[in-house]
């Protein structure tokens, strides 16, 4: 099994969903996805973040007006987006597409070239979106890498990675956590300001000024996050 690695670099104005990561850097996506045939896939993908903008990614996302684009031509896919969960700090959706020979996309070139049961992961923070896909053999690898950078809109940059022995399976057993937005914002906190350190580099109390909260309200905060992040590891 061979692995193949790539990343594009969005500016702003590219792309719609794109624009709420770049905006907003505590929002992250990891996404998990196969090909059905040469002109069908389907992939699931979890965000996690602030639920205000977990709401905007989901309106973009059932809106045909708003369709996430990445090439210079319009995708004729047939899209099909379902919400299999909803919580205050995630969303995932699920996407099926056919016809898929009428896209230009990384999925659409994907599915065009590469060997079928190709299984694709995806993350996105911030301006990036990186890809990683298993491939039984290297065949026509150059081509669709040609043909992805041809048609990338003049916003998106292509930077690619690695072509070798795939090594692991890689998924983040971490991203599929779900912790509250107060939470969230503790844990933020709590490492930019080096408490996580050895030595510490501040206290619960100094944290919990900085918040305007009680200390007993972060730590309990804390507890709670590290708490599923723990049972999420060993999950």
């Amino acid at each position: 099994m061979r692995e193949l690695t790539f990343t594009l670099e969005y500016e702003p104005d590219a792309n719609p969903v794109m624009d709420v990561l770049i905006d907003n850097p505590e929002v992250t996506a990891h996404a998990l996805g196969s090909c059905a045939s040469r002109d069908q896939l389907w992939f699931v993908e979890r965000f996690s973040g602030p639920p205000n903008e977990l709401d905007r990614i989901e309106q973009i996302r059932f809106d045909d007006d708003q369709k996430e684009r990445m090439t210079r031509s319009t995708c004729g896919a047939t899209r099909h987006h379902d919400v299999l969960e909803s919580t205050p700090g995630s969303r995932v959706f699920y996407t099926y597409l056919r016809e898929v020979h009428r896209c230009d996309s990384v999925v659409g070139n994907a599915a065009r070239y590469l060997d079928l049961g190709m299984i694709f992961q995806s993350y996105r923070r911030d301006a990036f979106h990186t890809w990683r896909l298993l491939i039984r053999s290297e065949e026509n690898v150059d081509t669709f890498f040609e043909t992805v950078d041809d048609h990338l809109r003049d916003n998106i940059t292509l930077h690619l990675d690695r072509l070798c022995e795939a090594k692991g399976w890689d998924i983040d057993s971490l991203s599929t956590v779900s912790v509250t937005e107060p939470q969230r914002k503790a844990l933020q906190i709590a490492v930019e300001r080096g408490y996580y350190e050895s030595p510490r580099e501040t206290t619960i109390e100094e944290l919990a000024s900085e918040l305007d909260i009680p200390s007993s309200t972060l730590s309990y905060r804390l507890r709670r996050a590290e708490a599923e992040l723990a049972n999420g590891f060993i999950a």
